[in-house]
């Protein structure tokens, strides 16, 4: 009788611990709720993943800006150099590094990359996705105001060499930020 009970409680004990044991299994699938353009609402564990990419282009895009030198971004991400589309706002980044510079000098830069909204991520596929950041980027000009603003854009990501890099980037132009605002106010 005492090895049955015995027997039972290793039983249980055993069930137990294969239970609580991790999920070895990687999904590539975003977990989180997906709104009407496909972009995922992302779990904490997989926020971390895409935050990194996102926050490496920023930094670079604003030192070219304060530094009035695109090639400080064009060297890091050099597929946003070509294929620039300023109706679509597709790689315009140039356009921006130019217009801050015209009539001052910038001497720093803030962003926050989440001051409107956390990212959301659509999958393309197990190597290519598209982060959307609604953040804002200000700049501190040499007469100390600022310049600078919200801004919403969809950064292409491709996995090279084991790292998520951007390679592509659409920021919402007025029409599509309007007309993206209107489609999140009916949903």
């Amino acid at each position: 009788m005492k090895q049955v009970i015995l027997g039972s409680i290793a039983a249980v004990f055993l069930i137990l611990l294969l239970g609580c044991q991790p999920d070895t299994t990687q999904s590539d699938q975003l977990t989180g709720s997906e709104d009407s353009n496909g972009f995922v609402d992302l779990e904490p564990s997989e926020w971390v993943k895409y935050i990194k990419p996102v926050t490496e282009y920023m930094y670079y895009r604003t030192q070219a800006v304060v530094n009035n030198d695109i090639n400080i971004l064009w060297n890091k991400y050099p597929g946003l150099k070509g294929n620039m589309d300023l109706k679509q706002g597709i790689n315009v980044e140039k356009m921006e590094v130019e217009s801050l510079n015209q009539h001052f000098d910038l001497l720093d830069a803030n962003y926050n990359l989440e001051s409107n909204e956390r990212i959301k991520v659509k999958t393309i596929n197990d190597i290519q996705g598209i982060v959307l950041v609604h953040g804002s980027t200000t700049y501190l000009r040499n007469d100390f105001d600022l310049s600078g603003g919200e801004y919403l854009i969809e950064l292409h990501i491709e996995q090279i060499d084991n790292r998520w890099k951007v390679i592509k980037t659409d920021e919402y132009t007025l029409p599509e930020y309007k007309d993206w605002l209107k489609e999140k106010e009916n949903h």
